[in-house]
């Protein structure tokens, strides 16, 4: 059965009758891919495409409050270093319009190339139930494959980004868009030299580079710290090994990417454009 709530708070009505049996859908895209793989679909759906709370894009300070429902369309095209590029890497044309950054968030995939990229931007994410709202760093939010912290009677309404801090953002994959990444990285710093280090397909969920973040804040930054950090990042990541590649293989590219992004961050003094890699990566320069 597929509910179409009008409100928000129709919505968390409904996902407080329903509990973990009502599954909140937007753009499908996920649902779609499992189905056709011959999972069942929900008994009970959500349909979250007519809640007017869920599709805005707001400045507040010097933060960007996205909801939900926004899609990756939307965002690939603003001036959103990492964020952006990221969204770019998402499936085809079709996929970036109808994904939205909450199903991305609900997948809990640690392949997710926007989660990644959000988890580098220190983002924020924000739930609510018909108790209240609550909000938690993103890097917080995932707790394992497909698993987070979301509460039976809990729907995700929107991350918040900080918009002062430039960032990149780069993918290893067989295509630049469409395929699983292999692994992918994103970094960002803010006015003071801040870093936060992002890597997905390296974990059981995307992940922060938390010793490689202390290492820099403590040595600075220079050529040599650079390289030591992307050594923390190989020592500090969790790969597994399947048919796109070895732990091994994960192990070595995610340090190599970090050192590639922070390299560039180091150097460069304002956001970069898009770019794709000699490799066939997707990447910023």
């Amino acid at each position: 059965m597929v509910h179409r709530p009008l409100s928000l708070q129709q919505a968390l009505e409904l996902k407080r009758a329903l509990g973990a049996r009502g599954v909140p859908v937007a753009g499908g895209t996920d649902l779609i891919v499992g189905i056709r793989k011959g999972r069942p679909a929900p008994a009970e759906m959500i349909d979250l495409s007519l809640v007017p709370d869920l599709d805005g894009i707001e400045r507040v300070g010097d933060q960007l409050r996205v909801g939900a429902r926004v899609s990756h369309a939307r965002l690939e095209v603003m001036d959103l270093g990492a964020l952006a590029a990221a969204c770019e890497t998402v499936g085809g044309p079709q996929i970036r319009n109808l994904g939205t950054i909450g199903g991305q968030l609900g997948t809990a995939s640690p392949a997710g190339d926007v989660s990644v990229a959000l988890v580098a931007l220190d983002a924020t994410v924000e739930l609510a139930s018909v108790d209240g709202r609550r909000t938690l760093p993103l890097c917080d939010f995932f707790v394992g494959p497909g698993r987070t912290v979301l509460r039976p009677d809990e729907l995700v309404l929107a991350v918040t980004v900080p918009l002062n801090r430039r960032s990149a953002f780069y993918k290893i994959g067989k295509r630049e868009a469409v395929a699983i990444s292999l692994l992918m990285a994103a970094v960002s710093v803010d006015a003071h030299g801040h870093v936060a280090i992002g890597i997905g397909c390296a974990a059981p969920v995307p992940m922060r580079a938390r010793d490689a973040e202390a290492s820099l804040r403590t040595h600075g930054w220079s050529a040599e710290s650079i390289d030591a950090a992307a050594a923390l990042v190989s020592a500090e990541v969790r790969p597994i090994s399947d048919h796109r590649g070895s732990a091994d293989y994960r192990r070595a590219m995610a340090g190599a990417v970090v050192r590639r992004l922070l390299t560039q961050l180091w150097r460069e003094g304002a956001p970069a454009a898009s770019r794709i890699g000699a490799d066939g990566a997707r990447g910023t320069a």
